[in-house]
């Protein structure tokens, strides 16, 4: 069994459609494919669900207008059958009507439930996985669009835990197995419900690589593909670094790493439902298609090179919290990251000094709320415009030097560096620099440990 996942520029246009058909059609074996909405479709629906917050109702029919448009111009250039195209039309037609209707409902009552935002954001995958199905239909593969929008029961969990995903990978599988059993490919929605507290606040964009990691977990699959605009994971980003290269394999564990600091091909917690269940995954790219990609894997055992990749996360905000009297009393730690996880506020990085906490956060939608709950124990100083750069190693823990090299290297181009952090597992050297200096320093750190031919000495 192969599962694949295609992507919202793979989703975009009548000739990327046309390309995900052929790769699909290729394969013949048993196959499930999960598909993001179309390029931009759910920034606009996030953006029709603002402007009906804010009572602009006529700038919510005009993006449901071009929404709608935009879906019927593609049907009309990649489906042939006239019954067929009818019917995914109709389809559309529908979905964006009541779509509308349910906006119009949201504006009266003003307030936006997680549940709410499940409904109006899966619109977009509805919409893509139907319509591939009918284009694929159309080139004689029977194909079902499978809508995972209420797949999950809604007492299934409390929490979106451990546990809840355990369940849902085994709920995906019986699915699927239902379709592929009428001898179809089942086209599955990327996005899933019902999630506790919500899909964007539980998983986050990207959420239809994790979906297709849980998928490929409970049917077991030989591999998971994700197909991309690009070929594989990158020594860092190609568009930055002209002298970046695909990686042709890479642990679960770093790659993990770079998604979360910022490598967009992809969702950081896609890797772990598969590292779970020991499922090959695959990076591809959908006009490539016969590029090698990069192969994720759970052990990298004999890696090519000391450094895998290294990548930046820009538009970081820096919060140092002083205590006002020792940082270890007691529950002084304790309260502040209770603080910022009841605001919903992810922290990256965290470093430590006797009398204070460092730490970056990219979320600062509640940054003043949480200095006004921290202010009676701590002062707070907040700096924005910074940017943490991760580089990924699979061979460091066995070198001498390494992290003395990088900051050598970046304090001769002038480069200052904060908040260095160095994980227990030695795969990474995590630091902050200016947001203005992100891109030099992955520049020069690229040419010192990917180019040069960098020789550590072993330890």
């Amino acid at each position: 069994m192969l599962v694949r996942k295609f992507g919202g520029t793979s989703m975009g246009s009548r000739e990327s459609l046309f390309a995900v058909a052929k790769i699909i059609k290729a394969y013949k074996g048993k196959q499930a494919v999960v598909v993001s909405a179309m390029s931009g479709v759910t920034s606009d629906l996030i953006a029709a669900t603002e402007a009906t917050l804010a009572g602009k109702q006529l700038l919510v029919k005009d993006i449901l207008a071009k929404l709608q448009e935009k879906h019927i111009a593609i049907i009309g250039v990649t489906i042939q059958d006239e019954s067929i195209q009818a019917k995914v039309a109709h389809y559309t037609e529908c979905v964006v009507k009541s779509l509308g209707g349910f906006l119009k409902a949201l504006g009266e009552i003003g307030e936006l439930s997680h549940r709410s935002e499940d409904t109006i954001l899966a619109v977009g995958e509805r919409l893509s996985a139907y319509l591939l199905a009918g284009i694929l239909s159309d080139q004689g593969l029977p194909s079902e669009q499978l809508d995972f929008e209420k797949a999950l029961p809604a007492n299934l969990a409390e929490k979106a835990d451990h546990d809840f995903y355990l369940k849902s990978e085994k709920i995906f599988a019986q699915r699927v197995k239902k379709v592929i059993a009428r001898k179809k490919v089942p086209i599955i929605t990327g996005y899933f419900g019902r999630v506790p507290g919500g899909m964007l606040p539980a998983v986050g964009r990207g959420y239809s690589d994790f979906c297709a990691a849980l998928v490929a977990a409970g049917l077991k699959a030989t591999n998971l593909e994700i197909w991309t605009d690009v070929s594989g994971i990158y020594t860092a980003d190609p568009r930055k670094v002209k002298k970046a290269f695909v990686i042709k394999t890479i642990s679960n564990e770093a790659a993990a790493e770079l998604a979360h600091f910022g490598a967009k091909v992809l969702h950081p917690q896609s890797v772990h439902p598969a590292t779970r269940a020991r499922i090959p995954v695959w990076i591809k790219n959908t006009f490539e298609p016969a590029a090698y990609g990069t192969k994720i894997i759970p052990e990298v055992k004999n890696p090519e090179r000391l450094m895998t990749s290294i990548t930046c996360q820009k538009g970081v905000t820096i919060v140092n919290i002083a205590s006002y009297r020792m940082l270890l009393q007691h529950g002084f730690m304790a309260k502040v990251f209770n603080t910022f996880a009841k605001y919903e506020i992810p922290v990256d990085v965290v470093t430590t000094s006797e009398v204070s906490i460092s730490l970056t956060v990219s979320n600062t939608k509640y940054l003043e709320e949480v200095k006004e709950e921290l202010r009676p124990i701590s002062k707070i100083t907040i700096i924005p415009k910074k940017a943490i750069v991760c580089l990924v190693s699979l061979g460091m823990k066995n070198q001498h030097g390494v992290a003395g090299e990088v900051f050598s290297t970046l304090g001769k181009a002038g480069i200052s560096v904060e908040m260095i952090s160095q994980g227990a597992s030695e795969i990474n050297i995590t630091f902050v620099v200016d947001e203005a200096e992100a891109d030099k320093a992955v520049m020069i750190l690229h040419a010192k440990f990917f180019e040069n031919g960098y020789l550590p000495k072993s330890k």
